[in-house]
């Protein structure tokens, strides 16, 4: 691999365990700060791939990661879902902390134990979870951050609390991105479109029945704003098959017919731990 694997940083992220999950350690990685720095380096050719987060059992999809997927021309070529442990990391005692800091969705996943071990803490948003372990190991009064425990301990951060996401279950599902996408060979391969609809009736209901009239199932299907204009929506959906089958192209043909939009944003192995 030439260049190396870019993910959302800094080190320590579950975003950088997610690209160790799928390259191991002897692959080079490139840590950026902004989910939208991640696309830029693969679209340039700084990084062969990139990692990033798509969607969080708990809390759902994540926004920004989708809206630049619609956008782009990289294509999905492998997932990962990754279990997570929330931890609450910093220098205490609780009833001290004042603000607590973390990526937006992971202080979302965290919701019901904030408001009941630190109920007056200020809730802060930042890049990640281990920029905000950066940012109180630099500035540690009054401040904890929800994180990995590998975040916290590479930085010498105590971990007050482990575990304290309110799902036993929580997982986050990362896309790996690239400019090549995969051809027709993988076994269970999933293929993930992005759609715009047309503005009459019934067309969600036309759109749908491209697919189960070829007894193609939806594994998810998510709406997003267009933001190209006021209520319009996207549609990302994914389901079974590699887009150069034969019933996946049948679909698409009848879906071109039906849409404004049918875009590819790749297809990839459906199992991945």
């Amino acid at each position: 691999m030439a260049n190396p694997v870019a993910y959302l940083g800094p080190e320590g992220s579950f975003t950088q365990q997610a690209q160790i999950r799928a390259f191991g350690t002897s692959v080079p990685s490139l840590p950026l700060r902004a989910i939208g720095d991640i696309f830029a380096a693969v679209e340039s050719g700084e990084a062969s791939y990139g990692v990033v987060p798509v969607e969080n059992s708990t809390e759902g999809v994540v926004s920004h990661s989708l809206d630049l997927l619609a956008e782009s021309d990289l294509k999905v070529v492998a997932q990962v879902t990754l279990s997570v442990e929330q931890c609450l990391v910093g220098q205490g005692p609780l009833d001290q902390v004042k603000k607590v800091l973390s990526k937006d969705i992971a202080l979302a996943q965290c919701r019901g134990w904030l408001s009941r071990h630190v109920p007056g803490a200020a809730l802060v948003e930042t890049d990640s979870t281990a920029a905000a372990v950066e940012i109180i190991a630099r500035d540690p009064q009054g401040q904890a951050a929800v994180a990995s425990a590998t975040a916290a301990e590479s930085r010498g951060v105590p971990i007050l609390a482990r575990g304290i996401q309110d799902r036993r279950d929580n997982a986050t599902r990362f896309f790996v991105i690239a400019k090549t996408a995969n051809t027709v060979g993988a076994k269970d391969e999933v293929t993930s479109v992005v759609l715009t609809l047309k503005h009459e009736p019934g067309a969600l209901q036309g759109a749908l029945a491209a697919f189960s009239d070829r007894g193609i199932n939806l594994i998810r299907i998510e709406s997003r704003p267009s933001h190209r204009r006021a209520w319009e929506y996207l549609f990302f959906i994914d389901f079974p098959g590699h887009w150069d089958t034969a019933a996946v192209q049948a679909a698409v043909t009848e879906l071109k017919g039906r849409c404004e939009v049918v875009k590819w944003l790749g297809s990839y192995p459906q199992s991945a731990g």
